[in-house]
């Protein structure tokens, strides 16, 4: 994009962003704070002439506030394109939403705009993270994607991330692993979850967070019911305080040790936000880390690039667990 396009589209994105108008001074404003420099009058009125032949119906009137002869300009339509949000800007704008401190009675207004600047928007952000990397590996010849992965239906993921900013319920039906059928759900949505596949974290019983596999979700509908995020509970605090997607209900403290063979390897990993590493002068590394849920910490003792290398230390709950987890391995080829 050409320096003179660029101006022009952040021209016109001025003036469709004030519902009144912008008078020149106030664009030389704008343009100076972005740029810092101060365009001249004329080459304004160039950049003015510039967006009438391209098709932009641009308005005027005299300005009430401002002296009787000032022109306040504004543009009539914006063209669809140049509304469109990069991944940062619109993931700030997800992020403002999501904010519990925001949501008071003087923001109600302004929260409702953000959700529809969003949903003019091409894709969700959830179906961007699950499909861009796979989309330029598929364009790349020397790259490949080896892990598993799930089917998403987009339109179901359009309707949870509507529902996530808004605070609204939506329903769905679910089928668990132990349950012979599906059966009707309806719940506030809080996040999404991303690892190894995709996940919908809604609010349970007791105002306590419950995951759902998003491939396992069934006819998802948005409902006209609002839902209360409880005001103690903080997303992003919540994911980092288990290892990997399953929660516990109680914080524990872990500690494994990697032998010399593997050490190098293992202290390149971040396994978890808490961690802390120590190297031992025989090089065996010990990693001290506090979560809730074990379930894929045993995954990754059992992982191929370190297996038969690595100790759990503590605690003596997690080795009952692993002691539990090895029996049922068993089974396979009993």
């Amino acid at each position: 994009m050409s320096t003179k396009e660029r101006d022009l589209i952040l021209l016109a994105t001025d003036l469709q962003s004030s519902s009144v108008g912008l008078t020149k001074q106030q664009l030389k404003e704008r343009v100076e704070a972005r740029t810092g420099t101060i365009p001249s009058t004329r080459t304004l009125d160039r950049w003015l002439a510039s967006l009438s032949v391209l098709g932009m119906e641009i308005d005027y009137t005299l300005s009430e506030q401002e002296h009787w002869n000032t022109k306040v300009y504004k543009l009539k339509s914006l063209p669809s394109g140049l509304l469109h949000l990069d991944e940062d800007e619109r993931s700030s704008l997800e992020r403002y939403l999501a904010n519990p401190n925001v949501d008071t009675n003087t923001d109600k207004i302004v929260r409702q705009a953000i959700s529809k600047v969003l949903a003019t928007q091409d894709e969700p952000l959830s179906k961007t993270i699950l499909h861009k990397t796979q989309e330029l590996i598929e364009q790349t010849g020397y790259s490949g994607n080896i892990q598993p992965r799930i089917t998403i239906d987009e339109t179901q993921i359009a309707i949870i991330e509507k529902a996530i900013q808004l605070q609204q319920k939506i329903t769905f039906r679910y089928k668990t692993q132990t349950s012979k059928r599906a059966t009707q759900t309806t719940t506030l949505p809080l996040g999404l979850l991303f690892g190894r596949f995709g996940y919908l974290v809604c609010l349970g019983m007791s105002e306590k967070p419950i995951i759902y596999r998003l491939d396992l979700l069934q006819d998802v509908k948005e409902t006209d019911k609002v839902g209360v995020r409880p005001l103690t509970f903080n997303f992003k605090k919540w994911c980092a305080e288990s290892f990997g997607i399953f929660h516990g209900d109680k914080l524990i403290n872990v500690v494994i040790e990697f032998s010399p063979k593997v050490s190098e390897r293992a202290s390149k990993i971040t396994f978890h936000p808490s961690q802390k590493m120590k190297l031992w002068r025989d090089k065996t590394l010990r990693l001290s880390l506090r979560c809730k849920g074990w379930r894929e910490i045993i995954y990754e003792v059992l992982h191929p690039d370190y297996l038969g290398e690595i100790k759990i230390i503590e605690p003596q709950e997690l080795k009952d667990e692993f002691k539990d987890y090895i029996k049922k391995c068993e089974r396979v080829i009993s």
